[in-house]
C-alpha cells in the first residue's frame, strides 16, 4: 500500500499523535479506495505443545476468525520410509510404532499386512483374531486420547485424568503382550512376535468393568453438562 508523501508524515512533523494521525487517513475522502486490512500470519507449530514435531501450519488470522490455513505436513512421515529402505522387514516395524504413538498396533497392522501380500504369506485364523483383539485395544486407546483431550482443551480436566487412567489399564495388556507399554513391535509378516498369554482374559473381566464405569462418569460429566 503506498500513500501520497504529504498526509501521514506531515501530521507526524507537526507533532500530531499517532492516533490522531490514524484518525486523519481513515477520515480522508482521499484514502477510501485504499484497502484496509488488518490479518496477520502466524506459525502453529512445529513446536507448538499440540503439534510438537509433527505438523507446521500458516494460519492467518483476522481477529479471532481464521482466514486461511496452509499446511504444511511433511514433518509428519520423518522420513520413516526412506529410513526403512536399507533394513530388513522385521528390523522396519519399530519405526511404524512411532509414526502415531497413540495407534501403536494399528500401525504395525497396516504394514505386516503389505509385507504379507507382496509375499503371498497367509496368516492363521489364532494370529488372525489375536490381531483383532489388539487394534480393538488400540482403537479404545485412540478414543479416549481423543475425547478427553478434547474436553481439556475446552477446560473440563477431570475427563483427562479420569481417561489415563483407564488407558493405563489397557497399556497393561500392551505390556503382558509384548513387554513394552507403548512401542509393543509385536506383530510379524505371518502372525505375532510371541504367543497370547492367557493371564490377559483373567484381568480382563475387572479392566472392562471399571471402563464401562468411566464411560458412564464420562457421558454424565460432558454430555449432561450445562456449561
Amino acid at each position: 500500500m503506498k500513500f501520497p508523501k504529504y498526509t501521514f508524515y506531515k501530521n507526524l512533523k507537526s507533532k500530531k499523535t499517532l492516533v490522531q494521525s490514524a484518525s486523519f487517513l481513515l477520515l480522508n475522502k482521499k484514502f477510501s479506495s485504499y484497502p484496509i486490512t488488518n490479518s496477520f500470519v502466524i506459525n502453529f507449530g512445529p513446536q507448538h505443545p499440540a503439534a510438537h514435531g509433527v505438523l507446521r501450519l500458516l494460519v492467518e488470522l483476522r481477529g479471532e476468525k481464521v482466514i486461511s490455513v496452509d499446511p504444511h505436513i511433511g514433518l509428519l512421515h520423518r522420513g520413516t520410509e526412506k529410513l526403512i529402505e536399507r533394513k530388513k522387514y522385521l528390523q522396519a516395524i519399530p519405526y511404524f510404532d512411532r509414526l502415531d504413538y497413540v495407534s501403536m498396533l494399528s500401525q504395525e497392522h497396516a504394514f505386516v499386512l503389505a509385507v504379507e501380500v507382496l509375499g503371498n504369506i497367509s496368516v492363521p485364523l489364532k494370529y488372525q483374531r489375536i490381531r483383532m483383539f489388539c487394534d480393538e485395544i488400540t482403537r479404545l486407546l485412540n478414543h479416549i486420547m481423543s475425547i478427553t483431550t478434547h474436553a481439556l482443551d475446552v477446560g473440563a480436566i477431570t475427563p483427562f485424568l479420569w481417561g489415563f487412567e483407564e488407558r493405563e489399564r489397557l497399556m497393561t495388556i500392551y505390556e503382558e503382550l509384548s513387554g513394552a507399554r507403548l512401542h509393543a513391535a509385536y506383530y510379524r509378516p505371518g502372525g505375532v512376535s510371541f504367543p497370547f498369554p492367557g493371564k490377559i482374559f483373567k484381568n480382563l473381566p475387572k479392566i472392562l468393568k471399571s471402563f464401562e464405569d468411566f464411560l458412564h462418569n464420562l457421558e454424565e460429566i460432558l454430555t449432561d453438562n450445562g456449561i
